[in-house]
């Protein structure tokens, strides 16, 4: 009898095991035995809401809403400029080497096709007739710091904002490369070693 029993309970399992089991392919969807959340009242992006008069379910954000971790309410780092408008005279970060290499990888990126390696202007696009401003002007360098980090932060004529493509902290990196460019026009090798670097490395490019 349990024999029997046992029997009839494997031959309830393998049915159902084989069952499970289609053999061939097919669109109707798995069946679920516990929903969970795989089917929720919910609305797809640009479907139809009838709940709002404007009828969209994508809903703009309240007014004045901050996404976290970007409350930009320091002026002077996020827009270079002081509580009365005018530009910040120095960057409000500390400078250091590694600082100054994160503003070269920045500014390579970012500046090199129009300004040029070495900030005269005289990038790639110069060829197709556009003209970019050169940074080493006696005009550029005695501009504020923060004069700098708002063409990079607001734009200026025709240089586009890159606000959206470059982070507040990198903003600030290139403008302590752009000031390094133009010290560097008028440094000697004394300049050089003060800053602990090799003249002949530095002219060969290997300098570490």
């Amino acid at each position: 009898m349990n024999i029997s029993i046992r029997h009839t309970l494997l031959l309830i399992m393998l049915a159902a095991f084989l069952g499970a089991c289609r053999g061939q392919p097919s669109e109707k969807p798995p069946i679920h035995t516990q929903y969970n959340m795989y089917w929720q009242e919910r609305f797809n992006a640009h479907q139809e809401n009838p709940f709002f008069e404007d009828r969209r379910a994508m809903r703009m954000p309240v007014e004045g809403t901050v996404a976290r971790g970007h409350l930009e309410n320091d002026l002077a780092f996020f827009q270079g400029i002081n509580d009365d408008g005018s530009y910040v005279e120095r960057m409000p970060v500390d400078m250091t080497r590694s600082f100054l290499k994160q503003g070269q990888h920045q500014y390579n990126v970012f500046c090199t096709a129009c300004h040029g390696g070495v900030g005269d202007g005289n990038g790639p696009v110069s060829d197709y007739g556009y003209i970019a401003a050169s940074l080493l002007t006696e005009n550029a360098r005695n501009m504020p710091d923060g004069e700098i980090y708002s063409a990079i932060y607001n734009g200026v004529r025709t240089m586009n904002s890159y606000r959206h493509q470059i982070k507040a902290e990198d903003r600030w990196a290139i403008v302590a490369y752009v000031r390094a460019l133009q010290l560097s026009q008028d440094a000697g090798e004394e300049d050089l070693r003060e800053l602990d670097l090799d003249p002949e490395k530095f002219a060969s490019g290997t300098q570490p």
